[in-house]
């Protein structure tokens, strides 16, 4: 009896464990689903400006590749991350463009001061 009382023992642990650890796991994939939800809200208040945007077909091809791939969740994130990485891409011309725009508010600077 004591054999037997022992097998019931050990097999209600075993599905207890079975249970728990299916437990854990469900809610450890329910919370990364939450925290992944947090994450996306979070970078979607960082946007401040939503704009509207025609795409050849590449481009278009190229936003789905990321979605499919799981490293942007929305089109608008893939756009937003291809904008940044091109950005970033090509610093040197952002940097030209951005000397060349000082010096052009500083023609107009003068020219305003000389008018008046």
């Amino acid at each position: 009896m004591k054999d037997e009382t022992r097998q019931k023992v050990k097999s209600d642990f075993k599905e207890f464990v079975g249970s728990a650890k299916q437990a854990a796991t469900e809610i450890s994939e329910q919370l990364g689903r939450q925290a992944e939800k947090i994450l996306d809200e979070a970078k979607a208040v960082h946007r401040q400006l939503i704009v509207s945007v025609r795409l050849d077909d590449e481009s278009v091809h190229r936003l789905e590749q990321l979605l499919e791939a799981g490293v942007c969740h929305t089109r608008s994130e893939a756009v937003a991350f291809l904008t940044r990485e091109g950005i970033r891409a090509r610093r040197d011309l952002f940097d030209k463009i951005d000397q060349k725009i000082e010096e052009i508010r500083r023609i107009r600077e003068e020219l305003r001061q000389q008018a008046f």
